[in-house]
């Protein structure tokens, strides 16, 4: 009976579609895509980039539109099949002569006049477009306040469809200005959401205008834009059964959302699709580069443009996303989820289930499980094939995670089940990119050098080290004296990656630090007060994993507390390295109103530990193998090391760097030494 209701709950979880459920389910379909990204067999799409090297010749950003339009009669050159441009060019330009002349002080009327009457930098740029297939950006902007710019002009499409179709409608519209909006050959939308912070689907349609009014009309995202105006054709709609649309656009067929949507079936990144602005200009790029090719222009200069994360865990270029759409729409390979992907995922809930609840009470435990292996592998298999032959996208991990848990429930209880579910939740936390290098400086300089501040204390050794393994990091450490006897010090690791990650590190870090000096006597009480404060401000569902302790540095007596995190190691000089048992509490801002209790232990003079994150033991080598816990009780059994906390970080360091031979690190490293005695 118990089963059956752990069954009907999870029947009733998925219907209900909570966040937790949505979240999982996204994990999954980024996992069938990182299995099986999506191979570029050719390269219709080059970007011209607006980057350092370009920037650093010409000069920073924006450029006068005689420059832009320089930049786009060199590319026509090349007779490309369309240029699409991920940029706006909403006002005048500055550089014009008449608006250089009106700055000049003491420069006569007459004088202005004439610089006026000069052909402006917007007349030339509206003249470039005009020789070529040309595709302009328009934007949705959150400003509430309402806009008297003119709709913009968009191609008509053809509806196949009884019902209104829910496209998101763009309310608040910035275009480019008359003069060189009217001298584009199309418009395309470039406003996307990401959610969680991944870029998992795109929309293809928006209306503009109002609702119901003469003006009520569909606009092209800047892809599917590109694609019209380079085919000379027109698109049409067909609305199917279960939520799915047909769109054509002349010889392309492919499914779409009915919200206007479409899966995007990411590839990795690719330097290939990039060329520098300013060797375009110059005349260096080959022509079999850019002929025949859709021409995308935007930014990665630095600080001109925006990261977007894939489902690859990738951060790329946001106008690399628009060139990934048209790759997968001219490739033909298309994900989709109809409406009876939930009906179809319910199913296999449902008789996995049952089979579980009716054969298990007849089997030895062996059998049962050998038979829950063989439902889930069964699972995972439809999940893959499913999505690899047909492009469908189907969420095995809720049947096969109900299954789990009415398996564990019928043979152990529930508690079980619910560690393992937090583990596979804490597992698919998002990670947010986006590095810059003001950031890490700042970052850098909140983190407290030990070398210094303790330099005249002989009772105890502290070193520390943290390697980002981007621009910023998600992992910190703290170190500082309570009193005048008893040093507090912390390593931790944040979920996630990029600024996101180290915004809430900052904030984390703080909130760890103002509760440690609230609560001095006691570590358990700080960092359950420090929770408490950074949930009130976690809009993205952030965790952390924590080691914090408190050492009385006259007697060696060690109070600490363990959020989550690996357990430090510990060794008394001439013994073998052991590990601290972690007082068990789960990461800071993965359970609500959580109490953490704290273990103490006894140190001796001479003894050292040494803390990690997660960055150290799974560094990788070229063949992808792990550096694994045992390298480093090697390290920390090793009769030559001297017991400086110095040498031990940078002995774990090196040994970290060699075993990666060059490696790109896959997270951060951190490390945090402490001698007592």
């Amino acid at each position: 009976m118990g089963a059956v209701v752990v069954l009907a709950a999870f029947v009733v979880l998925v219907v209900s579609g909570p966040m937790v459920v949505t979240t999982l389910r996204h994990a999954v379909f980024d996992g069938y895509q990182r299995l099986f990204p999506l191979q570029r067999v050719n390269e219709p799409v080059v970007i011209v980039t607006i980057d350092q090297k370009s920037l650093k010749a010409i000069g920073q950003w924006p450029w006068s539109r005689v420059r832009m339009a320089e930049l786009v009669n060199k590319t026509l050159a090349y007779e490309p099949a369309v240029i699409g441009f991920d940029i706006l060019f909403s006002e005048p330009d500055r550089y014009s002569a008449g608006a250089f002349a009106s700055l000049i002080p003491g420069i006569s009327p007459e004088m202005v006049a004439k610089a006026k009457a000069l052909p402006s930098g917007d007349r030339v740029f509206a003249q470039s477009l005009k020789q070529g297939r040309t595709v302009l950006a328009i934007a949705d902007l959150t400003d509430p306040t309402p806009r008297s710019d003119p709709l913009p002009k968009v191609a008509p499409i053809r509806l196949a469809t009884k019902v209104e179709l829910p496209f998101k409608r763009l309310n608040n519209i910035l275009l480019s200005i008359p003069e060189i909006d009217q001298a584009a050959t199309g418009r395309g939308f470039i406003s996307a959401d990401a959610e969680d912070g991944i870029m998992r689907r795109a929309p293809l349609f928006a209306r503009i205008g109002k609702a119901g009014g003469a003006d009520d009309a569909i606009a092209l995202s800047l892809g599917m834009e590109m694609l019209r105006v380079a085919s000379g054709g027109g698109v049409s709609i067909r609305d199917l059964a279960g939520g799915v649309l047909e769109v054509k656009l002349e010889a392309l067929t492919f499914p779409a959302q009915d919200n206007g949507e479409m899966w995007l079936r990411h590839s990795k990144h690719d330097d290939n699709r990039f060329v520098s602005a300013i060797d375009v200009m110059k005349g260096l790029i080959p022509r079999e580069k850019l002929e025949g090719k859709m021409i995308l222009i935007g930014f990665t200069g630095l600080g001109e443009f925006d990261f977007k994360t894939t489902t690859l865990r990738e951060s790329v270029p946001g106008v690399e996303i628009h060139a990934q759409l048209i790759e997968q729409l001219i490739a033909g390979v298309h994900l989709q989820r109809p409406g009876a992907a939930s009906a179809i995922e319910l199913s296999l809930m449902v008789l996995s289930g049952a089979l579980l609840i009716w054969l298990v009470p007849k089997m030895r435990v062996q059998r049962a499980l050998l038979m829950f292996l063989g439902i889930s592998g069964t699972l995972v298999a439809f999940g893959l094939v499913a999505f690899f032959w047909k492009g469908m996208l189907i969420d095995v991990a809720w049947p096969a995670i109900s299954t789990a848990w009415i398996l564990v429930g019928m043979l152990a209880g529930s508690l079980a089940v619910s560690d393992q579910q937090r583990r596979v939740m804490g597992e698919q936390a998002a990670r947010i990119g986006g590095e810059l290098m003001a950031a890490q400086r700042i970052q850098m300089g909140l983190l407290p050098d030990p070398a210094r501040l303790f330099s005249a204390d002989t009772r105890f050794v502290v070193a520390t080290l943290l390697e980002p393994a981007r621009r910023v990091a998600g992992d910190f450490y703290d170190c500082f004296m309570i009193d005048k006897n008893r040093l507090f010090f912390a390593i931790a690791d944040v979920s996630g990656k990029g600024l996101a990650a180290a915004l809430f590190m900052a904030s984390a870090k703080s909130h760890i630090k103002s509760a440690v000096l609230l609560n001095p006597q006691n570590v358990s009480a700080a960092l359950t007060d420090a929770q408490t404060a950074l949930a009130r401000e976690n809009p993205e569902q952030m965790f952390v994993t924590v080691f914090a302790a408190i050492l009385d540095v006259t007697n060696g007596k060690l109070d600490y507390v363990n959020a989550g995190h690996d357990a430090p190691f510990v060794r008394v000089p001439g013994n073998a390295v052991t590990r601290l048992q972690p007082a068990a509490g789960p990461p800071l801002c993965v359970m609500d109103d959580f109490s953490y209790d704290s273990s103490s232990y006894q140190m001796v003079a001479g003894e050292w530990l040494c803390g990690m994150t997660d960055g150290v033991t799974e560094a990788t080598d070229k063949q992808g193998a792990f550096f694994g816990f045992d390298r480093v009780h090697e390290i920390f059994n090793d009769a030559n090391l001297a017991p400086v906390p110095g040498e031990i970080v940078n002995v774990v360091k090196a040994r970290v760097h060699a075993f990666a031979e060059g490696t790109e690190p896959a997270d951060d490293i951190t490390l945090l030494s402490v001698r007592w005695g």
